[in-house]
């Protein structure tokens, strides 16, 4: 069981960051901007893998649920499939997020283009998220300006009282079980995602061919088993986990240390596939494309004392939720009547002000 070594109780932290610091980070930028190059063939094999491990996981099911005598082994068969499907539209997710730095193709339009791809499948608008998530990057830790601080604020997970072991577990373990998460999705991305205007009428044509296929092919139930279950009944939990590793329990005022790299096993091919899981490296230099991230990375590792003493690396989910447990989350202070520059009529998960 995960104890906590003290009261989980987050910390305002001015920027102090002094010149060697800023010094040392300059270092290791001109270190990840050897990597910055994009690729249109990686950027097409990414989004080509993903379908075609979909359409792999489900073919074996399909062959091999029925030839099984045990429903127990049928069953299981079918829970990896729907886990390894669910992974693949998590990685549909982190592609957005990679289309969102233009780090796809070589030409910066071709992530409009070719939208229908990789976001479409997990409902997803590109400048949407491209709005939200560059904020993010600009704005790190600020309570009003960055979303992600700003939804766990509301979460309570950061907060000028400390929450409990207890309501930790129960947000970290529990509430995801509950469909609480489930009915979030519907009520904010899904619901934006047809509601803004953005995309029509191209959504629009990519669902009506999707649910006509399938209609005129007759295969609801498999619809229903190998995309709507790993979609709707996995992914939310995934996302959340995913959320929960890459700032809690992280300095997110410096330089260095702001993002946990999350790449043990689970986390490299489920929760945080496609290189989405070294996020320090990622938020150095977001402009390194997935398949070089890793290089990059290696590099810093070996050149810059800095980025190897400073930040944090994991090798697994359960030591992920133990530092989520017993470290502070550091943040900006609040800037007194500043509003978050992102909130233009968008559903978004922060607050006006």
């Amino acid at each position: 069981m995960i104890q906590p070594a003290e009261p989980y109780h987050p910390k305002v932290a001015t920027n102090s960051e002094d010149d060697s610091e800023r010094a040392a980070f300059k270092e290791a930028l001109a270190i990840t901007n050897r990597h910055k190059s994009r690729s249109n063939f990686w950027g097409a094999l990414a989004i080509l893998s993903n379908y075609a491990a979909i359409a792999t996981c489900i073919a074996f099911s399909e062959y091999a649920c029925p030839r099984l005598d045990n429903v127990w082994a049928s069953r299981g068969v079918y829970t990896f499939m729907a886990l390894i499907i669910a992974s693949r539209l998590r990685a549909f997710e982190h592609l957005v997020h990679e289309a969102s730095h233009n780090n796809l193709f070589t030409n910066p339009r071709a992530h409009e283009w070719f939208e229908f791809t990789y976001a479409f499948p997990v409902f997803r608008l590109l400048k949407v998220f491209r709005t939200l998530h560059l904020e993010h990057h600009k704005y790190l830790g600020d309570p009003v300006r960055d979303a992600d601080v700003v939804r766990f604020i509301d979460y309570g997970f950061i907060s000028d009282a400390p929450m409990s072991a207890g309501r930790k577990t129960w947000l970290m373990f529990g509430l995801p079980w509950t469909g609480w998460f489930h009915y979030e999705y519907i009520n904010t991305l899904f619901t934006e995602f047809w509601t803004d205007p953005t995309c029509y009428p191209s959504k629009a044509i990519y669902w009506a061919v999707v649910l006509t296929t399938v209609y005129l092919t007759d295969t609801w139930t498999a619809f229903g088993w190998y995309y709507v279950v790993p979609w709707l009944g996995i992914l939310p939990i995934t996302r959340w986990w995913a959320e929960l590793g890459e700032h809690l329990g992280m300095n997110m005022t410096g330089y260095f240390g702001n993002s946990r790299t999350n790449d043990g096993f689970w986390q490299r091919w489920w929760i945080h596939p496609l290189n989405d899981g070294l996020h320090a490296a990622h938020h150095l230099n977001s402009q390194v494309p997935y398949y070089r991230l890793r290089k990059a990375q290696a590099e810093l590792l070996v050149e810059s004392k800095a980025f190897r003493e400073r930040n944090t690396f994991v090798n697994g989910v359960w030591e992920t939720f133990s530092q989520i447990y017993s470290r502070p989350t550091i943040i900006r202070p609040r800037v007194e009547g500043v509003q978050a520059e992102w909130n233009n009529g968008h559903q978004m998960w922060a607050k006006k002000v």
